[in-house]
């Protein structure tokens, strides 16, 4: 049995539309060769950890101005309760995100488990060095190209969720 416990963390696909209307996704490059470089060079969308007792909802918006220094102006098609507050110490709300994902195994990777949001943006991107390089924004076409053609290209935990997305956004987030 591993001793290795769950990491959670947020992921963010980010959004928004160019002046013909059309949605544009981001894109970036993982680049962390020091601590994950089996994974280093891989496309992915931003991701990060939660911190204790941080409300995921700060976690996403920090992980994204930490990432790539946009700034979420929506969270698209979620919902989160009030914060209940039972006493000074105790605090719970809960929150429905557009998916979850997990890392059943991973070639010296963590086993993450996490919550995914699709939001707007807005903002100049400005990436991270020490965590991504090759910011880009691509369409929903050149997105179906990457995961079909060249999967092997996608960070591995992100690619279901891409996927998903691909196949899915257009039901009930627009």
């Amino acid at each position: 049995m591993n001793d290795l416990k769950p990491r959670a963390i947020i992921s963010a696909i980010l959004q928004k539309k160019n002046k013909d209307g059309k949605i544009l996704i981001y894109l970036q490059e993982r680049w962390k060769p020091k601590i994950s470089p089996t994974y280093s060079g891989m496309i992915e969308i931003p991701a990060g950890g939660i911190d204790g007792y941080e409300n995921v909802y700060n976690a996403l918006k920090r992980e994204v101005k930490e990432e790539c220094g946009l700034d979420i102006i929506k969270v698209i098609s979620d919902f989160q309760s009030a914060v209940y507050e039972f006493n000074k110490k105790d605090k719970s709300f809960v929150f429905k995100p557009f998916i979850c994902q997990q890392v059943l195994s991973t070639n010296g990777g963590l086993p993450w488990i996490g919550f995914v949001f699709v939001c707007e943006v807005s903002g100049i991107v400005k990436v991270n060095e020490n965590e991504a390089r090759n910011p880009r924004w691509i369409n929903l076409k050149e997105l179906k190209e990457l995961i079909y053609d060249h999967p092997e290209k996608i960070f591995p935990l992100q690619l279901p969720v891409l996927k998903y997305y691909l196949e899915n956004h257009q039901k009930k987030f627009f």
